[in-house]
């Protein structure tokens, strides 16, 4: 494991940078946000990064940041719990997306534990933050095993609040070299959620028949620009092909092949939000060179459905302890 100063935010705090390395993988971690700067298999590399601090402070497309409190977009921006209704910050239009103004993803997280294999960091979110009730105090661990990314999720609060964290990195497996639209998608679901005009899931509707048919791997380019604009959309998945990863048995989300590696992701969570990368192209380059232009990169977010704190779901009371597993299985391309 090694560690280097990144650079020093305008509060004065520094923000250190950790590599974890083996004969197979490279990853890089921040302790802004807790993001994924970069991800390397076999030389190749599949996981967008900025090379300066001011393109992250800069940056407003999440790059491979950890998200919370709540992934995703809540509707209105605001939520009702035991008949109180919380206001939050609206930063989508009337959303809230992604936890608000400052969610997890803008936060210095400290570094509790590093090794060669494995580095944990923790982050305690106040009570009332960006609206959210309850001091909520969450830790994640990626552990780098070959070339498999393994990320576990743990978060507990002294008051009931909702908690939905992901990850949001943007993966390219053709070394950044092309587009994603060259990309091979395959996603294990039987339905998609189906949303209104601020993206919000209004029904879950099978894939059957429709572009989000991905149940079968399929030339992003011969959808994209055709029958669909580009994906950024829940999936519902299937949760029947399973294998214990580590310990933890979990089931295969997606898969995706470009032209050097092959990429698996597997969860527990009960949805993945596939995103092309529809809306890059104003931000820095990634590793200074590459143009972030759209669908330069895509996400598979690992996750709840959107809203799904409208329908009572993710809240978390205290004494419970919320828990999610997500792993990124790299492959070289034979």
């Amino acid at each position: 494991m090694e560690k280097r100063y990144f650079g020093t935010l305008p509060t004065g705090e520094v923000i250190d940078c950790y590599t974890l390395k083996n004969a197979e993988a490279t990853l890089e971690v921040l302790t802004l946000g807790a993001k994924i700067r970069t991800l390397t298999a076999y030389g190749y590399r599949a996981v967008g990064g900025f090379d300066s601090l001011q393109s992250y402070l800069s940056d407003d497309s999440y790059q491979g940041s950890v998200i919370g409190r709540v992934a995703n977009r809540i509707a209105d921006g605001r939520f009702t719990m035991d008949g109180e209704v919380y206001e939050l910050y609206r930063n989508d239009n009337s959303n809230t997306l992604h936890g608000g103004k400052v969610g997890f993803d803008s936060r210095v997280w400290t570094v509790a534990d590093a090794s060669d294999e494995q580095i944990t960091l923790t982050y305690t979110s106040c009570d009332m933050e960006e609206g959210f009730p309850g001091q909520l105090s969450v830790e994640v661990t990626y552990t780098l095993s070959g070339a498999t990314l393994l990320i576990d999720y743990t978060a507990r609060t002294d008051k009931k609040t909702p908690v939905a964290l992901t990850n949001h990195a943007y993966f390219n497996l053709s070394n950044f070299e092309e587009s994603v639209l060259t990309h091979r998608v395959r996603i294990d679901a039987e339905a998609y959620s189906e949303i209104n005009e601020n993206m919000i899931p209004v029904a879950q509707l099978a894939v059957g028949g429709t572009p989000f048919d991905l149940r079968e791997a399929v030339l992003l380019g011969e959808r994209i620009g055709h029958t669909v604009d580009g994906y950024d959309h829940n999936f519902v998945l299937n949760k029947e092909n399973g294998e214990k990863i580590m310990g933890r048995a979990l089931a295969r989300a997606a898969y995706a092949e470009g032209k050097y590696l092959a990429l698996t992701t597997y969860t527990d969570a009960p949805g993945i939000q596939f995103y092309t990368g529809n809306f890059l192209g104003e931000g820095a380059p990634f590793f200074t060179s590459i143009p972030s232009v759209r669908h330069a990169a895509m996400c598979f977010e690992t996750q709840t459905e959107p809203n799904a704190v409208q329908k009572g779901e993710i809240f978390l009371t205290p004494g419970d302890v919320y828990r999610h597993t997500t792993v990124y299985r790299l492959e070289k391309m034979r």
